[in-house]
């Protein structure tokens, strides 16, 4: 039987029918002008209630809130006009700029009130990068869940955190490991107390010991700053283990050996050269009898690295600064401490990781710089905060120390002891590091192509933390060495920014980088005799005799300049002083008599050391493939010697060329062809070489010049050089 068809106005409705049916058209979502941000977050629907919506109350129990705008303003319906200019989008800005992100990411997760407090700051004038770090910390967190008792919020609560072993350290495992969801070390070391005389066994003496930590305070210490200086002298007195272990005074002591004249500090009395290897030979044995990792053993493996750099071992060096980031990430010194356990830190321990960690992380960029490889830890992998700046460390005397032995003569003159300032020196050596480190990041493991806007970028972050250094670590002449040692390294690593584009010039800016480089390597020089002047080079940080050799590449190129001429002189005599402290300081110094050997230049009369020359090994003077000298051999001069105009990054027609695409030039330069810096253009470039970043063949002067670069004009007067233009080089070229 078929039910016949009525009409719909005739249609009966049974109660429930028509009830439902009004539930439903209540029930249904209402359009709402702005949803809230956890709404949003989670792409769930949104009543649009003020000041709590109705989901986040109800269905998810969390806290609801707002876009500060939102609230007052209606939502815009119009729709944006089409981005017409070559301008950058927001989020495009955000992606180059990781403070600018973490800003941004931080307003668009707080509250209204928090949101407030990040806006004001920045209408303030406070440095985004600093602003960032304070919110990395103070990240907004997860609201805990009803059933915060199940067995997948226990799990979320170990899974990437933090963990205390029972030794006390800590350990830190990333969210894709499960080796630190439960404890399986063995029993834990018994640490004793340790005599306060007894944390060496290759003296008993304790005016020597006084005497080396004095001197390791006063001249290394205030520089790299790899620890506590309070808490290891307060534990060293006490015997405590704690911050203090027979490895870390060990590898100390070996690096204090360096500064000391004493015999007692070296393994063979009559031979200076063996300064500090008996401490340091106590230090290895130590290491290899006790591999676990502490806060004491990554300050102890920092402390070795120097020491077998400032010996010339670079290679050790190295693999010892190796150790001691990884053993920093190991802790997970890097990151801040939350998650289970995370109370039983004391403040002094958390202030000495930040100590530690920080330390670790300029030694390891100045590392990358100096040996030219990708640094062991990406600046944006960090969220630890800086040190805390206390007025009772930062008011702190420095005092230049002095020898009062009768054996050894004062190589200071006596000054009126400073303030100190090591905590907000280390500020700015970190904030300096930080740029540098994506700078590296930029030279060795590229993501997109090179531009001379990025050059420009990197320049002006460069010289805004320059301008922007507090007026107690400016350059004065009773300013502390650390001071000098601090704006030596700023100089360098605004030299190496410019130094592989040496062959170019900029087509929209004046700012010329081998201007940039003269100037800075000028500006390190002066430092050096300011120094030497002040304090005598008998006790320098290490990182000056790298300083002295990058301005000394320059100076060769400058010749004969009368300013290159004085300046390279003089650099040369500081490198020969300096080896009474640094070994490494010779080996500059050679390298720099060698290259200028290479590249058949004649050095000033009073660099000209007919001893050290005779003593070089003697290669032939054959062109190297990576810099060929150009120009003419001058007539004799006045003295009736003979010398080059000056040395031309460019090559000339019977030179050697890359074997990219035939006859082609090298796009960079570096005047250490054989040092491994991948700074030269091969036939596959991989992803560690900087020439990667351009994507094309060295000739394509037309696609260079889209990306803002233009083949450089040498001549200047005051180089002596004669210039090529870009008609010489399309000669060159074909």
């Amino acid at each position: 039987m078929v039910r016949p068809l009525l009409p719909k106005d005739e249609r009966k409705e049974s109660p429930t029918t028509s009830d439902s049916a009004a539930e439903a058209k209540a029930a249904k979502r209402r359009c709402v002008s702005s949803a809230c941000l956890p709404c949003r977050k989670r792409k769930s629907k949104c009543d649009g209630t003020v000041p709590h919506c109705s989901t986040c109350i109800a269905v998810y129990h969390t806290e609801c809130h707002y876009e500060l705008e939102a609230e007052t303003a209606p939502r815009r319906k119009v729709a944006l006009p089409k981005r017409t200019d070559r301008s950058p989008s927001p989020s495009t800005s955000r992606d180059r700029d990781p403070a600018l992100a973490t800003i941004v990411a931080a307003i668009a997760t707080a509250s209204g009130g928090e949101a407030t407090e990040i806006v004001a700051r920045i209408r303030s004038g406070e440095r985004l990068d600093a602003i960032a770090d304070s919110l990395k910390d103070h990240s907004v967190a997860l609201l805990a869940r009803t059933d915060s008792h199940s067995l997948e919020a226990d799990f979320a609560d170990i899974v990437g955190t933090h963990t205390i072993n029972r030794s006390g350290e800590t350990r830190y495992f990333g969210h894709t490991s499960s080796l630190g969801l439960v404890s399986t070390e063995d029993d834990p070391p018994v640490r004793h107390y340790v005599p306060a005389g007894s944390w060496t066994r290759v003296t008993a003496d304790p005016g020597l010991i006084g005497h080396l930590l004095d001197l390791y305070f006063a001249w290394q210490h205030p520089f790299y700053v790899l620890f506590s200086k309070e808490c290891l002298l307060h534990d060293m007195a006490q015997g405590r283990p704690k911050y203090c272990s027979p490895l870390l005074v060990n590898a100390l002591l070996a690096c204090a050996c360096n500064y000391s004249d004493r015999p007692e500090a070296r393994a063979h009395a009559h031979d200076p050269t063996t300064a500090g290897n008996h401490f340091f030979a106590e230090a290895r044995r130590l290491l290899i009898e006790d591999e676990r990792s502490s806060l004491t053993a990554v300050q102890a493996l920092g402390l070795m690295s120097l020491r077998e750099s400032s010996a010339g071992r670079d290679s050790s060096g190295y693999q010892y600064a190796g150790r001691c980031m990884r053993m920093a990430l190991e802790l997970g010194l890097h990151l801040c401490f939350a998650g289970v356990g995370a109370n039983r830190l004391s403040p002094t321990e958390i202030e000495v990781r930040k100590i530690t960690f920080w330390g670790a992380f300029t030694l390891d960029t100045v590392w990358s710089i100096c040996i030219g490889r990708i640094s062991q830890l990406p600046r944006t992998a960090i969220n630890v905060k800086k040190p805390t700046l206390a007025d009772a460390i930062e008011q702190k005397p420095w005092t230049a120390y002095v020898e009062s032995d009768a054996g050894a003569a004062a190589a200071v003159v006596a000054a009126p002891a400073q303030t100190s300032h090591t905590h907000k020196l280390l500020h700015q050596f970190c904030f300096l590091s930080e740029i540098a480190n994506d700078m590296i990041v930029m030279f060795y493991a590229p993501r997109e192509r090179f531009t001379s806007k990025k050059l420009l970028d990197f320049y002006a972050r460069y010289t805004q933390w320059h301008q922007a250094l507090p007026s107690v670590l400016a350059i004065t002449p009773d300013a502390t060495p650390q001071v000098f040692c601090l704006h030596m390294y700023y100089h360098t690593v605004v030299l190496y920014l410019f130094r592989p584009f040496l062959k170019v010039d900029l087509v929209h800016s004046p700012v010329s980088p081998r201007a940039v480089c003269t100037t800075s390597a000028e500006r390190i020089s002066s430092l050096a005799e300011a120094y030497r002047g002040r304090y005598s080079l008998r006790r320098v940080c290490l990182l000056m005799t790298h300083c002295l050799l990058s301005s000394s590449t320059i100076h060769l190129l400058n010749l004969p300049a009368p300013g290159a001429a004085r300046h390279l002189t003089h650099d040369l005599r500081h490198l020969q002083e300096m080896t009474a402290n640094h070994a490494f300081a010779e080996r500059c110094r050679r390298i720099v008599l060698l290259l200028a050997q290479k590249w058949q230049i004649t050095l000033p009369a009073e660099a000209d050391d007919a001893r050290t020359r005779a003593a070089l090994p003697h290669t032939p003077p054959s062109p190297s493939p990576a810099l060929v000298p150009y120009g003419r051999v001058a007539e004799a001069t006045d003295s009736g010697r003979t010398r080059r105009d000056s040395v031309d990054l460019l090559p000339s027609d019977d030179s050697p060329v890359s074997s990219i695409g035939g006859n082609l030039v090298d796009f960079f330069w570096t005047p250490f062809p054989h040092q491994g810096v991948p700074l030269q253009a091969t036939l596959d470039p991989g992803p560690m070489d900087i020439s990667a970043m351009l994507d094309v063949r060295s000739s394509n002067w037309e696609q260079y010049s889209r990306d803002g670069f233009k083949m450089a004009n040498v001549t200047d007067l005051s180089l002596g050089g004669q210039g090529m233009t870009e008609e010489d080089w399309a000669q060159i070229l074909r």
